[in-house]
């Protein structure tokens, strides 16, 4: 699968992208599905039509068509769904971490004595009626003959992050780099253990942590004393198990819970661990029909 590096790929060739902020509409009409992305800047996507996954190294989370979202630089494994009409839409702003931390310099006397909730790589934020309209003057500015000049864009970033900063200070305040990404181990263990659940390969484990695949199977070796083929099958069975235990739960419907993509190869890993159909296992259960 090719990586998109950005926002440097979409670049005219020969024109290099500007150094602190990058105002960009984007739009697509089909569906993507765990595009692996290499963000060297800091991305604020407004979504416009459709609504769009992002998996990083904190986990996974969906954001809708009235919400917008703050991401940091690094990588991450983006899907994205069409709108009913057929079209994808989003307005993106690129910006570097010292925009970021300019900005928070110049407004310090507005920050006062605030303590940020727990640093978060992806925050979300509603859309209101501000919001809406400041969407609209970026597509405005966005069909201008004339392209939009460095401080014009650095300009309405500005503008943005001020009003988030009045309205929603701890949730702007709290988004910055994952910094568990500096120290291998911890940033293996807590990629691998938010995603244990998800449907997600080795390869884009590794992707996430930053690594080879080689060396993320060599670490989580060291890590885990098993292959991570092993380890996420003995968690996944071990969690299928206990949800089969409780009486409310189908069989049919554990598998997209345990980070499988169909329930016949979800049935054939179980009975091999367990020498059980998951529907066999529940039935055995006190109380089952």
């Amino acid at each position: 699968m090719d990586i998109y590096n950005l926002p440097h790929d979409p670049c005219l060739a020969g024109v290099p992208a500007p150094a602190d902020v990058l105002i960009r509409s984007y739009s697509a009409r089909r569906n993507t599905v765990k595009n692996k992305i290499v963000l060297h800047q800091n991305m604020l996507n407004l979504l416009v039509e459709g609504r769009k996954t992002i998996a990083q190294a904190a986990g996974s989370s969906t954001v809708y068509q009235d919400e917008i979202v703050l991401l940091a630089a690094g990588h991450c494994l983006t899907s994205e769904v069409l709108s009913d009409a057929g079209e994808f839409r989003s307005i993106i702003v690129y910006f570097s971490t010292q925009v970021l931390e300019d900005f928070y310099r110049q407004h310090a006397p507005q920050l006062g004595q605030r303590h940020p909730a727990a640093a978060q790589p992806l925050v979300t934020f509603a859309k209101d009626g501000f919001i809406r309209h400041y969407i609209d003057s970026l597509s405005l500015l966005l069909q201008a003959p004339t392209a939009l000049s460095p401080a014009l864009q650095r300009l309405k970033l500005e503008e943005l992050l001020l009003y988030l900063l009045h309205t929603a200070p701890a949730s702007l305040l709290a988004f910055q780099l994952d910094s568990r990404l500096a120290r291998p181990e911890l940033g293996l263990r807590s990629v691998v253990e938010a995603h244990v659940n998800r449907l997600i390969t080795v390869e884009e484990l590794a992707f996430l942590c930053h690594m080879s695949v080689s060396t993320f199977q060599r670490r989580f070796a060291e890590i885990y004393g098993q292959s991570p083929h092993q380890w996420l099958l003995k968690q996944r069975m071990q969690r299928a198990a206990h949800l089969l235990r409780q009486p409310q739960q189908l069989a049919g419907e554990v598998y997209q819970q345990v980070g499988y993509e169909s329930y016949s190869s979800f049935a054939e890993a179980f009975k091999k661990t367990f020498g059980l159909s998951p529907r066999a296992f529940q039935q055995q259960m006190p109380g089952a029909e």
